[in-house]
């Protein structure tokens, strides 16, 4: 017991502090950095757009991301851990790699997502999808136009259906680890794609509601105690 609490005490008095002021300053670097190319073509190169096609393009932008910046955040952190959030959020491909990533390495080792030892694990399994995504990136950036061509037609074609293979295993392993919570949010989200298709509002909307819902949902059924045994 005494080892528990001495590695829950270095969990939240050392690690997740260390982890939150250098997530801060590196989420802000990035936040900096994302305005340079602006900056170069603004100052160096003198391509200013007119203030209307600003304000036109940060409006569509904003109307369109807006609520993303609400539901990623709090549908992925539960998997990913504060420091895999951080890292998840700065380095990007969250929904197709990172979190997968996170997932995977957790299920492997055997730990729950939301533990101390789930977020530890998390942040080693996102560190190492930024690193393999990294170089991958840089091989396909020199060599990437020789190896599609080495690669036969009918292979090409059928990465198209990767994400949603990816998103199906993840589906898969999601409903498998808390079957009664499935039972809750893949027939909200059914629902809610169903009627954003209709036109009554968009898929962004769709996302919103299924996910809230969900959790308000679920919040409720806890406490009614029927997903105390997820089995």
């Amino acid at each position: 017991m005494n080892e528990e609490m001495t590695t829950q005490q270095i969990y939240d008095q050392e690690y997740i502090p260390y982890s939150i002021k250098w997530g801060r300053l590196t989420s802000l670097i990035g936040v900096a950095a994302s305005f340079f190319p602006v900056v170069i073509l603004s100052f160096v190169f003198k391509v200013v757009p007119a203030l209307d096609a600003i304000a036109a393009a940060a409006t569509i932008r904003i109307s369109a991301c807006l609520v993303y910046y609400f539901i990623e955040p709090i549908s992925f952190q539960p998997v990913l851990g504060i420091p895999g959030t951080y890292m998840a959020f700065l380095s990007g491909n969250l929904s197709n790699l990172r979190v997968p990533c996170s997932s995977v390495a957790q299920q492997a080792a055997g730990v729950e997502e939301g533990t101390p030892e789930g977020a530890v694990l998390s942040t080693i399994g996102v560190a190492v999808s930024i690193v393999v995504n990294l170089a991958i990136l840089t091989l396909g950036v020199f060599l990437g136009s020789q190896i599609i061509a080495l690669i036969p037609e009918s292979v090409v074609n059928a990465l198209v259906y990767l994400v949603p293979a990816l998103y199906g295993a993840m589906l898969m392993q999601m409903i498998l680890y808390a079957p009664k919570i499935a039972l809750i949010a893949v027939p909200l989200s059914i629902i809610t794609l169903a009627i954003s298709k209709t036109g009554i509002f968009d898929s962004s909307m769709a996302i919103l509601i299924s996910v809230f819902g969900s959790i308000i949902i679920g919040r409720f059924l806890m406490k009614t105690g029927w997903l105390d045994d997820q089995k």
